[in-house]
């Protein structure tokens, strides 16, 4: 009978293909692995964590011998855009074409600035919102699952209440928050958050009619929030599975009566039927659990994604659902210069906020219209058509983080 061949025990771990300075984190990092036999599957899960980490863009070991002793050679590749990165983006919103929106970002991203695995980063916004967000994202020791992230954000943005295609009110909704999370990561593609925010909103109506309530004052929650990613594109997914809730306790809102629960859900489902095909099914829904007093509403329908042949913002309560199913279709392949690829897609909508007055019980549209991967961003034109009179064009350009 064959023999049993038996894996050495790694004495050490050295690393390469980064920096001197890199390479002592990495096996900082890495420290649980010498003096004990190899675990195929645990050490593969400690460098997929270490790619998820933003500087690398792959890792692989070796089996090394060195002076008579058995180690670990672990090889890293870094990101051609590593940080300390500098990204630039923008959004030009037509979801009402005849009232084109504006928005140009730039995010900051500085890693390892409170320890190893740390990442620092920050998001400007100018134009429809103007806004300043920051996070600082930190394990408790360099290979644990378990972070903290203080955050703060100031923000003042336009916000625009449609019926059809016609405007009933424009407002300026200004927030500051600052809190702090407790996370655990489950891997590369899911985390569980807890934290405390404190802050104010506050809205203002600039032309038009009152459609939502006048509020200013304080704004105190705590939340809990689950995000899950299995697709395989954040743009346009053609395969894989996705799930993000979000639970909120605010013990005080302005123009609640008193405290109130939220929460939302949104769950997501893309497969591909042949090369060239496949098929999307998503649905949403959120609720504040039969308080009817929370100031401002909780939720809002109306708009691209959202009931596409509805205004902006159309429908606004504390309780919703909205479903769409539909297909995206490859048409061509953009030169490299231009951008990558261009898409047919196609979808039907049907949704319902409970608590209003609307033509139809239950709204909803087919939309359709083109989907283009472009040098600048992703680039959609399209149409939709409802019931009740429903109907509009709109396209998009571009998005920001």
């Amino acid at each position: 009978a064959r023999e049993r061949t038996e894996l050495p025990v790694p004495q050490f771990v050295k690393v390469e293909g980064t920096s001197e300075r890199e390479a002592v984190d990495v096996t900082r990092y890495l420290k649980g692995f010498p003096g004990k036999p190899i675990e195929p599957q645990k050490l593969g899960r400690a460098l997929t964590r270490l790619t998820g980490v933003g500087r690398f863009d792959s890792a692989s070991y070796w089996l090394k011998e060195q002076d008579g002793k058995a180690g670990l050679l672990v090889r890293v590749e870094e990101k051609n855009d590593a940080p300390p990165m500098f990204q630039t983006a923008f959004e030009v919103d037509g979801s009402q074409a005849g009232n084109v929106d504006f928005t140009t970002g730039t995010r900051f991203t500085f890693m390892d600035v409170a320890g190893y695995r740390s990442e620092w980063r920050t998001d400007l916004l100018l134009g429809n919102t103007y806004g300043l967000q920051t996070e600082l994202y930190r394990p408790f020791w360099p290979e644990s699952r378990w972070f903290f992230a203080p955050h703060a954000d100031a923000s003042d943005t336009t916000f625009q209440i449609y019926a059809k295609n016609d405007p009933l009110a424009d407002y300026r909704i200004y927030r500051i928050n600052i809190g702090g999370d407790l996370g655990y990561s489950f891997g590369r593609f899911s985390e569980l958050r807890v934290g405390y925010a404190v802050g104010s909103l506050n809205t203002k109506l600039r032309l038009g009619t009152p459609e939502i309530p006048a509020v200013e004052g304080r704004v105190g929650q705590s939340h809990l929030h689950y995000q899950l990613d299995h697709t395989d594109d954040p743009v346009i997914p053609r395969r894989g599975f996705s799930a993000e809730s979000n639970f909120r306790w605010f013990d005080q809102s302005p123009g609640a009566a008193s405290s109130f629960p939220s929460m939302d859900l949104r769950l997501g489902y893309f497969h591909p039927m042949t090369r060239i095909v496949s098929l999307f099914a998503e649905s949403e829904g959120g609720s504040t659990f039969g308080t009817k007093s929370t100031g401002i509403p909780q939720f809002f329908l109306g708009g691209p994604l959202r009931l596409s042949a509805y205004g902006n913002n159309e429908f606004q309560g504390n309780q919703y659902y909205l479903f769409r199913a539909g297909l995206v279709r490859d048409l061509l392949t953009l030169p490299p210069f231009v951008g990558k690829k261009v898409y047919a897609v196609g979808a039907y909508e049907i949704g319902k906020m409970y608590g209003v007055t609307a033509d139809s019980n239950l709204p909803n549209d087919v939309a359709a219209g083109f989907l283009a991967e472009t040098a600048v961003g992703p680039f959609f034109i399209g149409g939709s058509v409802g019931d009740s009179g429903h109907r509009k064009w709109f396209f998009q350009l571009g998005r920001v983080f």
